[in-house]
């Protein structure tokens, strides 16, 4: 399979949320047998949005990382993909080639926990300062409360903004979880609408994926039309 075979799968695999494998691929002959064989796939296809969402992410992958697509899969570890000294950056560049809304990279445990720890000292040096200056009494205590809380609170989110840099821990740990929670995230992106399609609209929806990727006219595409030597797909 050439550069542009590879590109029209993962067009088909992200429009029609299916999984095509290389074999299958590289068996196509013509625009037909490619039609019947989303077909095929479109029946047995799960009806759940995070497999458009899993596709979709793959194709980022492809781009951002250049791994070859065989070799990612829902089960693939997000650890092995991304190590930490790039993993910021290489975060950023998925969401924004994406198009998607990503969950936000945590901070780790030890980082949490003393952030934590710092704001409820504050919170309750804000407590201590405020009885020691007003010597409260009874329902007297209930502003000082919510005072030192809100100072907490206010510290807290400081201290993530400043230490923004450290958060480099997944929030999950497969691709497969990330499309879960993508989906979530991007409610209106993953309609899936396969099981609605009748063959025809199927038909219109290939031939445009075609006409975009090769720069086709639109009745140059037939059924009976052979990808390299009708349509010069390497």
């Amino acid at each position: 399979m050439g550069m542009d075979s590879v590109e029209i799968i993962l067009r088909i695999e992200e429009d029609f949320a299916i999984s095509i494998s290389d074999d299958e691929a590289s068996s196509l002959r013509t625009v037909g047998e490619l039609h019947a064989l989303i077909l095929r796939k479109l029946e047995t296809a799960p009806s759940f949005r995070p497999a458009r969402a899993f596709f979709r992410l793959r194709t980022a992958i492809v781009h951002v990382l250049d791994r070859p697509r065989r070799t990612i899969g829902v089960h693939t570890k997000l650890a092995h993909l991304l190590p930490r000294p790039t993993r910021i950056a290489a975060w950023n560049s998925l969401a924004e080639v994406s198009g998607l809304i990503f969950p936000k990279l945590r901070h780790p445990r030890w980082v949490r926990d003393t952030i934590r720890a710092v704001a409820g000292a504050v919170g309750l040096a804000v407590l201590l300062g405020l009885a020691n200056w007003s010597h409260p009494s009874g329902l007297a205590w209930l502003p000082l409360v919510a005072s030192s809380a809100f100072a907490g609170f206010v510290a807290m989110a400081g201290l993530y903004q400043i230490t923004s840099f450290l958060a480099w821990d997944l929030p999950m740990r497969t691709l497969g979880e990330l499309a879960q929670q993508l989906t979530g995230l991007n409610p209106s992106e993953f309609a899936i609408e396969g099981e609605l399609l009748s063959p025809a609209d199927v038909w219109q929806r290939l031939v445009a994926i075609l006409v975009d990727q090769q720069g086709l006219n639109w009745e140059e595409i037939r059924p009976d039309s052979r990808f390299v030597e009708d349509l010069g797909v390497d």
